[in-house]
């Protein structure tokens, strides 16, 4: 039976919009990282409650892998993995994500007890970290930002600390306040990061961990930002109205010396009486009154 016009035009109409909301998104993105120019690619994550959802172009691991390995292939070479428990070699991993019953080693505090005093101490870690509830998943999809074929629950962006403080203060643009973060120094980007994220529908913040430095190439110079891709076009528009006064890379100003007088030499001290008490005077930047020297 041939399709009716209205059926047509309903599928068109359809397609259009799912090339002009892609369209955005990839605007969006490459927006991000002309502002920010991470290092990595940001990237999104999303959950599926089925094994039947797999998006087109992922790939899965060949092995079992680590939630920061198989991140790490995203954000360091631009490709989209997509994950099961089975792929899964991390325990920690597995169940932040959701995909596997936490065992008793990580309720007793066991698996962390290297870096506790003892097990008590350890569980108290343990207990505490941010988990998303076992069976509500099945798989998971990560691809960098800029290659979505699929909406995003949590986008994630490694940084420096200069470009997390931006993504930050485009939150607090309209929200203002401030941000409060946890962290065990230790389960960073799956606990920390991805799960504190889609719990608590909030931004996060993470360290990277022992486990994301020596297996998944994590820098000793970055940090992570997490938050619900709902919140992306709010923040990318905090990052705009704020970039005039905080611009990433921040600007270095080259200027006299903001020190106390006793701590300059009799020359630079006579410089700062008579050439900038009168930029002062005249309301003049610190340049101008440089380029009137000149």
């Amino acid at each position: 039976m041939a399709a009716s016009p209205a059926g047509e035009a309903v599928t068109i109409a359809n397609e259009e919009y799912k090339m002009t909301n892609k369209t955005r998104k990839i605007e969006a993105c490459c927006e991000l990282l002309a502002m920010l120019r991470p290092k990595t690619y940001p990237f999104g994550i999303k959950f599926y409650e089925t094994l039947e959802e797999r998006p087109s172009g992922t790939t899965r691991p060949r092995h079992p892998m680590n939630t920061c390995q198989i991140t790490a292939i995203v954000r360091y070479y631009g490709r989209s993995m997509y994950f099961t428990a089975d792929d899964m070699a991390c325990i920690v991993g597995g169940v932040t994500m959701g995909l596997i019953p936490e065992p008793e080693i990580m309720k007793n505090g066991e698996i962390a007890k290297m870096l506790h005093a003892d097990l008590k101490s350890a569980r108290e870690f343990t207990t505490q970290v941010a988990k998303i509830p076992c069976g509500k998943f099945k798989a998971v999809a990560v691809a960098p930002m800029a290659k979505l074929n699929f909406e995003p629950d949590i986008v994630v962006m490694y940084g420096n600390t200069a470009q997390v403080m931006r993504v930050v203060q485009g939150y607090l643009y309209e929200k203002g306040g401030r941000i409060h973060f946890s962290t065990g120094g230790e389960w960073s980007l799956c606990a920390d990061s991805i799960a504190q994220a889609y719990v608590s529908q909030d931004i996060a913040l993470g360290l990277p961990c022992f486990g994301d430095r020596k297996t998944a190439l994590a820098q000793e110079d970055e940090v992570t930002v997490a938050f619900p891709y709902s919140m992306y076009d709010k923040i990318l528009e905090g990052m705009r109205q704020t970039a005039k006064v905080a611009a990433y890379p921040t600007p270095f100003d080259i200027g006299f010396p903001q020190m106390p007088d006793y701590t300059l030499t009799p020359w630079a001290v006579e410089y700062r009486r008579k050439h900038l008490k009168s930029r002062e005077d005249k309301g003049m930047s610190e340049s101008d009154a440089l380029k009137s020297k000149e």
